[in-house]
């Protein structure tokens, strides 16, 4: 049976359940509004043309996600206004963003950069870079390996990772019952 966008909520996995969140196509740009500044629906509605309803799907489902905070003003409005900000758990997402801008830069056919993030304190543009937390060194693919963590072991039988009938043959045979 397919696995629908909203089954990868549910998935024992970090990155299904990251693209649960935030892998909509919508969902990027709103974002990429939200950290140049933009807080109000039509700040939203201008810098990504998004139309009005599906855009209010959106931030309605960022704010479920706890991404964005509503927030009210305008109070002597006749009708009321919010703000959308960036939460922890949006704010958050800034490295990935970067990221992602930095992949669409070189990737996608882009003569070149039409946006560069410049390090205010330094004055320079900024370029990502993954680093070992540990030793400083840059991680490339092949210098890292997938290991246990912590909520595999926790996992419910159910919400395990499946494994392919070879690998359970594998096992059961080390175990002496194959």
């Amino acid at each position: 049976m397919p696995v629908k966008h909203a089954d990868l909520l549910e998935e024992n996995c970090a990155i299904a359940r990251s693209a649960g969140i935030v892998g909509e196509r919508w969902v990027w740009v709103i974002l990429r509004q939200a950290f140049n500044g933009a807080r109000r629906f039509e700040d939203f509605q201008r810098g990504t043309g998004v139309a009005r309803n599906v855009l209010t799907d959106r931030l309605n489902w960022l704010v479920d996600e706890e991404i964005f905070e509503r927030h009210r003003y305008g109070e002597h409005a006749v009708r009321e206004r919010h703000e959308y900000r960036l939460t922890a758990k949006g704010r958050a997402l800034f490295p990935v963003y970067v990221a992602l801008m930095q992949w669409g830069n070189q990737w996608t056919g882009l003569p070149a950069p039409p946006v560069d993030l410049l390090h205010k304190p330094c004055g320079h543009r900024v370029a990502v870079r993954v680093v070992c937390s540990e030793c400083g060194e840059d991680i490339r693919t092949r210098d890292t390996e997938p290991v246990v963590g912590r909520g595999l072991i926790m996992a419910e039988p159910a919400m395990r990772p499946r494994v392919s009938a070879k690998g359970s043959a594998r096992r059961a045979s080390r175990r002496g019952k194959g």
